[in-house]
């Protein structure tokens, strides 16, 4: 059997691992246009500061290393059509050379395209956005160069950036269109987000940029009335599916404007499997689609398309359960699951409720439905984030109610029990 893999992104190379391992005779070949080795997500910014860095490879994911597993990567090729009543992609290697390759299982990985806004400017150098390590380089290059940069996007990537400009000494501008991690995060918990950055970046809230503007090269940007000067725009206003080759050959995309697979990750057409930030995901409680750009889902669901591809038929229940973490400006970010923005989008009702734990500088938004089972959570904390997100995240896992699991209580507060129930109250 052979198996093809178009993506080498998290999902591309879950999906090729996957099905080796559980066939180890299948012949399993990977190809992408990208010509370095697999990379870190998030962590690619570390390329600004060191534009030649290899210390965000994954060792695992190299091209050695898949080679060694007996894996095949076929690097700096483009497929360019197909033919699935023959099972045969057309691919083009660096502008040039034309073969053709058949298959006998496909699992399309083609991710995503930047979701620039359509305002005038945008084609002008100086102008970017950072979607893998090559992009951030291209970028780290060019630094010394420039003085002051902005930021248009509020989520991960952009926040990450922002620190790596901000300790490279650069003057920071971010534009945040509504607020912080909108469809992520609750309101105070965006708020207490942008309390948390520092100073030193130039924080313009509840604005969107209307243009870009120079002659030859970035000169400004003008948000609402204000004309920012600058030296670079990076845009980090997330992605929207890559299905141009889905559509070419003749896979189902949906309403949301992602591939659409079952719960195997099979799309509608025989023997085509789809992960990623390419695909609708289904949300586990309300059966509706959605899109979930986001690394470990892309890894959960690569593992799922892989073993289907080789004739499992095993059904992992986390494939499209959200979980994103990142330390950044010495603050851990935590998303779990739903927030009430992404519940109400797919009609479940919730409500959130707030837990506060002063001693470790910590808030926490808990996303509860109608029958109290915890279905989401945010952190925000200065140390000991992921202690209390583990907590979140194995009872929405579970579908525990907090009556029934109750979150453990700060440590200083059950000290303080212990002591008074051993020595009696602290007065």
């Amino acid at each position: 059997m052979r198996i093809v893999v178009v993506g080498y992104g998290p999902g591309g190379v879950a999906a090729a691992v996957a099905s080796h391992t559980f066939s180890p005779k299948a012949e399993v070949k990977i190809i992408t246009e990208e010509t370095v080795d697999a990379h870190r997500k998030p962590g690619a910014s570390l390329a600004l500061e060191f534009p030649d860095t290899s210390d965000l490879s994954i060792a695992d994911w190299s091209f050695r290393a898949l080679s060694e597993k007996g894996i095949e990567v076929i690097s700096g090729t483009r497929v360019i059509s197909g033919d699935p009543s023959k099972k045969t992609l057309e691919l083009e290697k660096a502008g040039k050379s034309h073969s053709t390759l058949t298959y006998d299982k496909l699992i399309l990985a083609t991710g995503g395209k930047p979701n620039i806004p359509d305002i005038p400017g945008t084609e002008l150098p100086g102008v970017f956005t950072i979607q893998d390590m090559p992009d951030a380089s291209a970028i780290g290059k060019k630094l010394s160069g420039m003085k002051r940069v902005v930021i248009v996007g509020a989520g991960f990537s952009g926040l990450e950036t922002a620190e790596r400009l901000v300790s490279l000494g650069k003057e920071i501008h971010m534009i945040v269109r509504s607020r912080f991690m909108r469809r992520q995060l609750e309101e105070p918990m965006s708020s207490e987000l942008a309390s948390r950055i520092p100073s030193s970046v130039r924080l313009h809230l509840g604005k969107a940029p209307k243009s870009v503007d120079g002659n030859t090269k970035v000169e400004s940007i003008t948000v609402g009335n204000e004309a920012i000067p600058t030296d670079a725009v990076i845009f980090m206003t997330g992605v929207r599916p890559d299905v141009t080759l889905a559509r070419s050959l003749g896979v189902a995309v949906g309403e949301l404007g992602g591939i659409v697979v079952d719960a195997s990750m099979v799309t509608s057409v025989s023997d085509i499997y789809a992960v990623g930030d390419c695909v609708e995901m289904t949300d586990p409680l309300s059966k509706k689609p959605i899109l979930l750009p986001v690394g470990s889902v892309a890894a959960r669901a690569g593992r799922q398309a892989g073993v289907a591809a080789v004739g499992g038929t095993k059904i992992y229940a986390d494939t499209s359960r959200r979980l994103q973490y990142d330390r950044i400006f010495g603050t851990d970010i935590v998303c779990i699951g739903h927030s009430t923005t992404t519940a109400a989008a797919v009609g479940i009702e919730v409500k959130a409720e707030y837990f506060e734990d002063l001693a470790e500088f910590t808030k926490a938004a808990l996303i509860v439905d109608k029958s109290g089972t915890l279905v989401g959570g945010q952190v925000i904390s200065s140390r000991m984030g992921a202690r209390l997100a583990y907590e979140i995240f194995k009872r929405v896992e579970s579908g525990d109610t907090l009556r029934d699991a109750p979150l453990l209580k700060p440590r200083h507060e059950r000290l303080k029990e212990y002591i008074e129930n051993t020595f009696g109250p602290i007065r």
